[in-house]
């Protein structure tokens, strides 16, 4: 089974208008798209669009709504001119613990049917309900990938969205490591990395985990509004949520979701 679970920290680094430091253990499940129909029946603590104490739910991804994740992908991409038909389409992301979870950001790694790397897209999340999808690739070929995207959806209000991420990939194996660079007006403001070790995926690992972190998943959301305050206090400027960007636009409409 390729699907499993990556265990480790993620760490942000916040360089202007205040430095600013954290990081907190994460594990992350990376899902083969394919294997969710075997995934979920053959573990007991494990559901698929079903209670479970861990779950997947497709509605929490892409349109929001119920369906099978992959299809909603690949029609996605082949608008954008990238074909994984018949290629392997691995997710990486926070599952539901105790029916909740709140994902700032998954990826999913989009391979063709040679095994070849196509294609990354960021699914990026706010807090204020509001998702958006980067599509990521380096015509380079090189390892790891190094990958820029326009900033296009507000998610902190302590950046504005006049922001470009750099992302740096490396390839899913025995160890995950990513990391991204945002730039605000062409100057480093923040610094995220996520890096881990591969685990099994099986009831014994979904059971120690529920009993050693239960808070995994609130976790996300509690430190988000902590690590707020904090910049709040340390008189870092806010800025107000703006309209939704055209691309948000272009892209509700791509993907059938509500246009905020």
């Amino acid at each position: 089974m390729r699907s499993c679970l990556y265990t480790g920290w993620v760490r942000h680094r916040r360089a202007r208008p205040t430095v600013h430091d954290f990081r907190y253990p994460a594990t992350l499940f990376y899902l083969d798209l394919d294997e969710l129909e075997r995934v979920g029946p053959s573990l007991r603590l494990f559901g698929v669009n079903r209670a479970g104490l861990f779950s997947f739910r497709d509605r929490d991804h892409m349109d929001g709504e119920p369906g099978a994740t992959r299809p909603k992908l690949e029609r996605w991409l082949s608008r954008h001119d990238v074909d994984v038909t018949g290629g392997r389409i691995g997710l990486l992301t926070s599952c539901r613990l105790f029916g909740y979870v709140f994902n700032p950001v998954s990826f999913y790694y989009c391979h063709a049917v040679s095994g070849e790397l196509r294609a990354v897209v960021a699914e990026v999340s706010s807090t204020f309900g509001e998702r958006y999808l980067y599509l990521l690739r380096d015509e380079a070929g090189r390892e790891p990938w190094r990958c820029s995207a326009t900033k296009q959806m507000h998610v902190s209000p302590f950046l504005s969205n006049r922001c470009r991420y750099d992302f740096r990939l490396a390839p899913l194996r025995e160890r995950l490591s990513i990391g991204i660079v945002e730039f605000e007006d062409d100057q480093h403001v923040l610094d995220a990395q996520l890096w881990g070790e591969r685990r099994s995926l099986d009831d014994g690992a979904l059971a120690r985990l529920a009993l050693t972190q239960p808070w995994l998943t609130l976790r996300t959301t509690v430190a988000i509004h902590h690590q707020a305050l904090r910049l709040y206090f340390k008189r870092v400027p806010v800025v107000s949520q703006p309209a939704p960007s055209d691309a948000q636009r272009r892209q509700a409409e791509e993907l059938g979701r509500r246009v905020f």
